[in-house]
């Protein structure tokens, strides 16, 4: 029926798939399970360098499989532990790159705090060394791990460097102190706001520049615990649905800027969310300074 329906409306799918964890298929968590079919994820504690990669890479290709029978536009992959060492994480990537190419499976890999792509600085140096890596870029979690904001140049810097190697972009707003501001239309985070939509647009006209033909991003801000919420009441400061449906709005309406109205998606207005406010999120902070280098 789910397939049906599917090629009905011709509808288009992003899959998340993680290598470990509780929603692994192979694990009794939280959506059932264990599935038949699907290895049991390495357990917490677990040691041994080789097993832990083997198991890894074992669960990423049943679970990147298992995807296919529904034609994914791609698979967002949460990789690996941010424990796992640099020798370990190029094993994993060597063999899982190698693998997509010859199944000709397209598989992102996201940068999300717990998972080996959980920095900037780490990104910085390893994803260079692996050109088939593609990445989902939720850099609300890189902002975060570097307690920084939106004005970073080193970090602005990486993001840039890195631009062409985000090819689907999670659209939530991090800040200093956490992945997810309360709510990025208000005064106080509309900053934040608009400096993530500099790294976004930079990526982007990176991806015009190559030619893709299609770019895809997800507004990704979460229920709590991702989302504050009133200590004594327990709600939400914002609404995630309007919040969620806001940013959907400001990036169609800025990538009919950029790109032209024709080139873009039709999101419209809800009852209760348009594209008010907007925004300016104005050039990259690097415009006038390309002589900053890390080398």
């Amino acid at each position: 029926m789910e397939l049906y329906v599917q090629e009905q409306v011709n509808l288009k799918v992003i899959f998340m798939i993680f290598t470990d964890g509780a929603v692994c298929p192979g694990t009794g968590g939280a959506f059932g399970g264990p599935y038949p079919g699907f290895t049991e994820p390495s357990a917490p504690g677990e040691s041994n360098k080789e097993l832990l990669v083997n198991t890894h890479l074992t669960v990423f290709k049943e679970q990147v499989e298992a995807a296919q029978e529904f034609g994914p536009t791609l698979v967002n992959s949460h990789s690996l532990k941010d424990y796992f060492t640099e020798e370990m994480a190029a094993e994993f990537f060597s063999k899982a790159l190698d693998w997509q190419e010859e199944k000709g499976y397209r598989v992102l890999h996201e940068t999300h705090r717990k998972r080996f792509l959980y920095s900037p600085w780490v990104a910085r140096s390893f994803v260079p060394k692996f050109p088939g890596l593609e990445m989902v870029g939720d850099i609300s979690h890189w902002i975060n791990v570097c307690e920084t904001n939106t004005d970073d140049t080193d970090l602005t810097k990486v993001v840039e460097d890195l631009a062409t190697r985000f090819t689907h972009v999670h659209c939530r707003v991090g800040y200093d102190h956490g992945p997810q501001v309360p709510d990025p239309r208000v005064k106080e985070w509309i900053g934040y706001m608009e400096g993530h939509e500099r790294w976004w647009d930079k990526i982007w006209m990176e991806a015009d520049k190559k030619g893709d033909m299609e770019v895809t991003f997800t507004p990704e801000h979460g229920p709590p615990n991702y989302q504050v919420c009133d200590p004594n009441t327990k709600k939400p400061l914002s609404s995630i649905w309007d919040v969620n449906h806001w940013i959907g709005l400001r990036r169609q309406e800025r990538f009919a800027e950029l790109f032209g109205a024709e080139n873009t998606s039709k999101l419209i207005p809800s009852s209760t969310q348009g594209f008010e406010p907007r925004t300016k999120p104005g050039p990259s902070i690097l415009e006038g300074k390309e002589n900053i280098s890390f080398k």
